[in-house]
Order: C-alpha cells, then sequence, then structure tokens
C-alpha cells in the first residue's frame, strides 16, 4: 500500500526527532519566558545568545515561535536540533509570586501556518483536568482534538502535556496522584498524541506502571530546578521504564555548566541499554 504525503512526512519527521540508534530524544524546554518572565539561563539578551551554542547539541528544542527570531542560530545547519514549537501559553502552573492563579487559564500562542512557515518539526499543546467549572476540561479537549487533527493533516509532530490544575495534582505528602496521571495520560493518548510529555510520578516503578497503560511514548518532564544527582536518576528512570525520553530545560540551561549537564543527559539517555 502507498502511503499518502502527510504520512510520510510525520514519519520522516519523527526519525528526525529521535535518535537513531536509542530510538529516544533529549529536548530541551526552552519556553519558559512566556510563561514565567525572565529567568537564569534566559534573564538576559547576553545568556539567550550564549545558550543558543549551549543547546545545540541536544536533540530538540521547544520554544514559542515569537521567541524564535532571538535564537534562531540554534537551529541554523545541518547538524542543528530539530525544533518544537509551543502552541500554548498557560498561566495555570504560575506561582503565587509571580500572580499565580488558583486555576488559571490557556490559550493559544501561534497558528499551524507559523508553525510550517517556520520549519519547526511538531508542536507541543498542553491538556488540563480538573477545573472546577467541567466546561473548562471540555474546552481543553476540543482544542487539542482541533490541533491534532491539524497535525494529522501536515504530517507534524503533535506532543501533549496532560496535567491536573496544580491544587489537585498531589496528595497530602506531595507526591503525584497516579490514578489522576493515568487518565490524563490515556486522554492524550486517545487524542491522538504522538509523544506524551508527563511529570515524574516519584518512583521508576510508577512511572513503568504510567507508560504500560499508554499506548504513545512518555517524554519525562524535568521541571523546576533540582539537584544534579536527582535529575540524572530522574533521567535513568525514564529509560529503565521504556519511555521515548526526557524534557528537561532549567536542569540543563540553569545548571553551572549548561553544556556539561546536556552531556550527561545525552550520555544516559543514549547509551544506556
Amino acid at each position: 500500500m502507498v502511503k499518502v504525503t502527510n504520512q510520510v512526512g510525520k514519519e520522516l519527521r519523527i526519525s528526525r526527532f529521535l535518535n537513531p540508534k536509542s530510538q529516544r530524544t533529549v529536548m530541551v524546554a526552552y519556553a519558559h519566558g512566556i510563561l514565567l518572565g525572565p529567568i537564569k539561563g534566559m534573564e538576559t539578551n547576553e545568556e539567550i545568545k550564549k545558550q543558543t551554542e549551549t543547546l545545540r547539541k541536544s536533540d530538540a528544542i521547544l520554544m514559542p515561535m515569537g521567541f524564535l527570531p532571538y535564537c534562531q542560530p540554534l537551529f541554523e545547519g545541518k547538524d542543528a536540533p530539530e525544533m518544537i514549537a509551543l502552541y500554548d501559553w498557560q498561566s495555570v502552573s504560575r506561582p503565587s509570586q509571580h500572580l499565580g492563579y488558583n486555576e488559571g487559564s490557556i490559550e493559544p500562542v501561534t497558528s499551524i501556518e507559523r508553525v510550517l512557515a517556520s520549519g519547526a518539526t511538531g508542536v507541543m499543546t498542553y491538556l488540563f483536568i480538573g477545573f472546577d467549572d467541567p466546561e473548562m476540561e471540555a474546552k481543553e479537549m476540543r482544542r487539542n482534538y482541533e490541533v491534532n487533527e491539524l497535525c494529522q493533516k501536515y504530517g507534524l509532530i503533535h506532543i501533549i502535556e496532560p496535567r491536573v490544575v496544580k491544587n489537585k495534582e498531589t496528595n497530602p505528602d506531595g507526591t503525584m496522584k497516579l490514578e489522576l496521571m493515568k487518565v490524563h495520560t490515556r486522554m492524550a493518548a486517545e487524542l491522538g498524541a504522538d509523544f506524551i510529555k508527563v511529570k515524574y510520578p516519584d518512583t521508576p516503578e510508577r512511572l513503568k506502571e504510567l507508560q504500560d497503560i499508554s499506548p504513545a511514548p512518555l517524554l519525562i518532564a524535568g521541571g523546576s530546578k533540582i539537584a544534579d544527582a536527582d535529575a540524572e536518576k530522574m533521567a535513568a528512570a525514564s529509560i529503565s521504564a521504556g519511555t521515548a525520553g526526557i524534557v528537561f530545560g532549567r536542569n540543563i540551561y540553569q545548571a553551572e555548566d549548561p553544556a556539561k549537564a546536556l552531556d550527561t543527559f545525552l550520555t544516559i539517555v543514549h547509551e544506556t541499554n
């Protein structure tokens, strides 16, 4: 059977997104400015310019399209990482000191036309569940469905990051509510996500349990900056659980030596059997 062009296009993009040897990826999330403002590692123009050199060895970079002109050197040349467009802005996870809300809201900040024009490989959207107003969750499903339809049409990779609104996603002891993670992870998979970015559910065993119920491969989010040893253990756990890799941001670009941190994660993800 002859494949249609958009199917071939998606398969080609996935082949570039994943390392050909390990079939896994190390994606750097360099997308926090539009969510949190200027933070360490992307606070000044000088830092941003430096990171366009530091982060080039990654397999992919996640960023908003409006930030692309300031980071263009990251994607120039044949050895450049793949570009994944941050499709959404959200204030759900914004902390209280940054005018955070109890629940927050989500809106697109780009279009498929702009993503295609940029040369990006794919997009990432958020999928939040658990709002007090059930219509909010329905709108989240509709928005993700519409983006997925466009990604199917044009052969783009679609990564979904499903989350529970922040005041409901953890137990009293701070651990993640695994049963709720299973719900939103399966929702994202059955919406048609090619990859699903999830928070680390506290242990390698729980992560494997989460991957086992997901038809789509998982990518593990690094979250806020943590100790180097803990971040490395999280990356190793992602491999032992059979996921497709990691999406780390602040644990790389906020490290004392970002290039060294990136090399460490590349080694863990691609050279672990």
